[in-house]
């Protein structure tokens, strides 16, 4: 076993990426399966015998803290404040005297495993190297930092591929000793950031790099999001249905596995669960409603004979009668960058209302506590707070 106890976790980002769904909720606690992002990167942790975390918060940092506080009682965790998000390097600094000798640096905003954490441990204690850097296959490198490795040494990781043939990616996990803070602090910032990576020729040694099949998952977009709890819920339940015994599901209701129900949901008569769907606490699906690979948030609201596929509704959003959300394939515009042909329906974010008999077309969005009016077709964005009438 590793003798490295200790591990940063960096959680202060907002997830740009998944917006209007990050408006209230950083990346790291958007629900996956019915679990925020973040759990299963401290469970990865402590199933490989690290003793003590250190997690780096920022926006909306509250909202991680008090969570991992109430579901992690008992474990050595300690949480520290980077004040502006200034980069991935920025914010391991803000840990500079939290942690001795080796640790583990790991992303808190995408899914691992314990076996990931594990070999990238091992890999580090048998090599005489610097650092260890985790990497991974990808079919989109372009979204992530291209690594470019030589006889298993990294030779160069690229944050902006324009041209890489390459697909093997950073996967967000690391094991330092604490030179990376001086490392750190010779790195020139990059368009105002400090990036952890560009760190890594600053180091006094080689930096190894180890492979990592599966485990790794990134949910940086809203169909990533979708995809991703998919999978999660094939791996976890098979095609079994899991339903919290405060739930109530009509007997009439169809459920069709792999699917999860959570506490005090309320699951009305004729309506019909699908496959990949999750239902957080106190979600309310309407009669004859019908329901597809989609999450529903904590509190959200759907009505009867309304079909949502591919979709996700934020904590509290209120879906009236007979909406539709068909879902298919768009070409969708997230953080300045269009994505062509994606597999999503619509987004609709926190406290939003959607009213009766709309349609929602694939790649839409309606913003935080923003209106929709009966009868409104949305092809495109609504803006947060904003009203939409027929």
């Amino acid at each position: 076993m590793s003798a490295v106890r200790e591990a940063v976790v960096l959680a202060a980002g907002e997830g740009r990426r998944l917006r209007p769904l990050t408006k209230y909720l950083p990346k790291p606690m958007l629900p996956v399966a019915n679990r925020p992002v973040i759990d299963y990167v401290l469970d990865a942790l402590v199933e490989s015998g690290i003793e003590r975390v250190v997690v780096v918060v920022g926006y909306r940092g509250d909202r991680i803290q008090t969570h991992l506080t109430a579901e992690y009682k008992g474990a050595n965790i300690e949480f520290v404040q980077q004040p502006s998000r200034l980069g991935s390097g920025h914010a391991l600094l803000q840990a500079t005297g939290m942690v001795d000798g080796k640790f583990l640096v790991v992303n808190g905003d995408s899914i691992i495993n314990a076996e990931i954490v594990t070999s990238t441990l091992e890999r580090y204690d048998s090599t005489d190297c610097a650092a260890t850097v985790a990497v991974a296959h990808s079919d989109t490198p372009e979204e992530y930092g291209v690594v470019i490795t030589n006889r298993g040494l990294i030779a160069d990781i690229d944050e902006h591929p324009v041209e890489r043939e390459g697909y093997v990616v950073n996967a967000g996990v690391y094991v330092f000793d604490e030179s990376v803070f001086a490392a750190l602090d010779r790195t020139e910032p990059w368009q105002g950031e400090i990036r952890l990576t560009d760190a890594i020729e600053h180091l006094d040694g080689p930096v190894t790099s180890i492979l990592v099949n599966g485990g790794w998952l990134d949910p940086s977009t809203p169909w990533q999001l979708l995809s991703v709890s998919e999978t999660l819920l094939g791996s976890h339940f098979g095609s079994d249905v899991y339903v919290a015994d405060s739930a109530r599901v009509h007997e009439s209701a169809v459920v069709e596995g792999p699917v999860v129900i959570g506490k005090d949901c309320d699951v009305g008569p004729g309506a019909v669960i699908r496959p990949g769907t999750c239902l957080q606490d106190n979600v309310h699906v309407g009669a004859n409603a019908v329901v597809e690979r989609s999450i529903l948030s904590t509190d959200a609201h759907v009505g009867a004979h309304t079909l949502l596929r591919d979709s996700v509704v934020g904590s509290g959003a209120r879906i009236g009668d007979c909406v539709a959300s068909p879902g298919g394939r768009a070409d969708v515009v997230v953080d300045g960058r269009l994505y062509t042909d994606r597999k999503i329906g619509s987004i609709v974010a926190d406290r939003a209302t959607v009213g009766a008999n709309a349609t929602l077309a694939a790649g839409s969005s309606v913003g935080a506590e923003a209106t929709v009016g009966a009868g409104v077709v949305v092809d495109g964005t609504v803006r947060e707070q904003s009203e939409v009438a027929a």
